[in-house]
């Protein structure tokens, strides 16, 4: 078929409109599987505080397993934009580790059952300040004390600065830190 005729014309117009109808569907599909990713969290356990940093905190407890909440991952998912249901699984592993490595607890406290922490995240070179919450035994679910990880916020070099200078930083544990985070 020559090109410029109508024939053409319509021919790669017709191609255009499906290759349009394709991708729309792809969008649609993932879409669905998103939606599908984000309704399959639960509860989720992101580790253990060890005995140093329980102690290193001042509270307690029995308690030693840290969760996230569904909700707190759904919320998360949906502010960075993340897709799938491996987004999520990131997330929680990069949670799983700032908490692992947790290095300080950052003062004075705005609540004293809210202790935010920040751990770093070798994987991803970066800090994350993690508020953790002590939910009482009294108003927990399970009749028994739980640690929630409430959000993540990214802890930046220019914070890590700011607050050190002002002394809000308490040492937890020390290790390593990005290495734009000089002293």
């Amino acid at each position: 078929m020559p090109v410029g005729t109508a024939a053409a014309v319509a021919t790669a117009h017709m191609d255009h409109v499906a290759s349009q109808r394709a991708a729309y569907a792809a969008v649609h599909a993932g879409l669905h599987s998103r939606n599908a990713a984000l309704l399959e969290l639960a509860d989720r356990f992101l580790g253990e505080l060890s005995e140093a940093i329980i102690s290193a905190l001042g509270v307690t407890t029995a308690a030693r397993r840290v969760l996230i909440s569904a909700a707190q991952q759904r919320h998360a998912i949906a502010r960075r934009q993340l897709s799938t249901q491996l987004d999520a699984d990131l997330v929680a592993a990069r949670l799983t580790e700032a908490l692992g490595n947790l290095r300080f607890l950052l003062a004075p406290q705005r609540d004293p059952r809210v202790f935010e922490v920040v751990g770093y995240t070798p994987s991803a070179d970066r800090c994350i300040r993690l508020p953790l919450k002590l939910v009482q035994a009294a108003s927990a679910t399970t009749k028994q004390d739980e640690w929630w990880v409430q959000t993540a916020i990214p802890f930046g070099v220019s914070k890590y600065r700011t607050r050190r200078a002002r002394g809000e930083l308490r040492t937890l544990q020390a290790g390593c830190l990005p290495a734009n985070f000089t002293d």
